[in-house]
């Protein structure tokens, strides 16, 4: 299964993006408004598309897939090749084909003084309010922060209406 997995994964990275640039998707499942940010996640030091970040982390070190019992929801999550401080998590329930992205970085906006870390960046196409997350994302999500040892120390989230809001807290 692993290796069937591993191939599975070779071919998208080899065979084209699995992230569609043009609907800024997953797998046919529109994920969010593809707008630039700095996160300190990108090869350089300048904004970089929020998409091409967060494809660096789902598919960077340590990739790891996740499917529930009964295949509805798939998880992803991964850390920026060398440097692991950096984190994704892709949460898709595939019934709805709703999907939300996860990013704890430590950088906002600059390299020098935005260095704080355990920031969270969520972004989604389905949800307006973080209050309206499904219970299974916040299952799926709260399990990846115990287990990656995060701890969340300020809240964004890019929504459907891709409003950036600065969150307390989620749900």
């Amino acid at each position: 299964m692993k290796k069937l997995l591993a191939i599975l994964v070779l071919g998208l990275l080899l065979g084209g993006n699995a992230f569609s640039k043009d609907e800024a998707s997953y797998h046919g499942v529109p994920m969010v408004h593809d707008q630039s940010f700095f996160m300190g996640v990108a090869y350089h030091d300048k904004p970089h598309k929020l998409l091409d970040m967060f494809e660096i982390l789902i598919y960077g070190n340590n990739p790891e897939t996740i499917y529930s019992e009964d295949e509805r929801y798939f998880t992803r999550s991964g850390c920026k090749l060398r440097d692991c401080g950096n984190k994704g998590l892709l949460w898709i329930d595939r019934k709805n084909k709703v999907a939300i992205g996860v990013i704890s970085h430590s950088f906002w906006e600059k390299l020098d003084d935005s260095y704080k870390n355990g920031q969270i960046f969520i972004f989604s196409n389905y949800f307006e309010d973080s209050k309206d997350f499904p219970d299974e994302f916040i299952k799926a999500y709260s399990n990846w922060i115990k287990n990656k040892a995060i701890k969340p120390s300020l809240y964004r989230f890019l929504n459907s209406k891709n409003e950036l809001k600065q969150l307390s807290q989620i749900k």
